[in-house]
């Protein structure tokens, strides 16, 4: 009788299976870390700030040297346009002073008859034959200058008309309406649509 009632307090005070692996897996997640484990954390924490800053350098560098290739870049290019411009510059220059080449070219041929023509006063004293070589060179030059869109102000009358003469004189004229041009003393030329020199003349009171 005593020794069943013994055995039953011994069982009730033992712990279980269950209750010794409880334990002893506390025991374990509760032991101290050692210097070791707590030296790799405090290197893994530091080592990512490092590479951040490495990362940034990097990429501040990139950026130095792709400005570096952009004001290069824009150097050459201000250069070239500089170029572009002075070059410009020298071909309209050139057009400008060239312009009247073609003009310059077709007035030789009667500066060669003029020549001709005084040659043959020297040795032939016919003066019809002069007036008639110098009537010809006149005529063609008159031609060159129409090609050219030069033309001669239309005068003897004419209303007179400020934009295209220039009265020198003021005359009476019997059966003259006034303002007509009975005159001219002066040809007066148009190029194209502009006024190269007024006509001078004589205008009816």
């Amino acid at each position: 009788m005593s020794k069943t009632t013994g055995n039953v307090v011994n069982g009730s005070n033992s712990p279980t299976v269950k209750e010794s692996t409880a334990a002893a897996e506390k025991s374990v997640s509760t032991e101290p870390r050692t210097a070791s484990d707590a030296g790799a954390g405090k290197a893994a924490r530091r080592q990512k700030p490092r590479s951040k800053t490495r990362q940034l350098q990097e990429e501040n560098q990139q950026l130095k040297e792709r400005i570096q290739q952009l004001e290069d870049q824009l150097i050459r290019l201000t250069a070239d346009m500089q170029n572009l411009k002075k070059r410009h510059e020298r071909e309209l220059e050139n057009v400008v002073i060239y312009s009247n080449q073609k003009f310059v070219e077709q007035l030789l041929p009667l500066v060669d008859e003029l020549e001709r023509a005084l040659q043959m006063s020297d040795q032939n004293k016919n003066f019809e034959a002069f007036r008639n070589g110098i009537e010809l060179i006149y005529k063609k030059f008159l031609k060159i200058l129409e090609e050219e869109g030069v033309t001669p102000i239309k005068a003897v009358g004419q209303k007179f008309d400020y934009n295209l003469h220039d009265a020198i004189l003021m005359a009476e004229r019997k059966g003259v309406e006034s303002g007509t041009i009975l005159e001219e003393v002066q040809k007066g030329y148009v190029y194209k649509d502009r006024v190269l020199r007024h006509a001078k003349v004589i205008v009816a009171k």
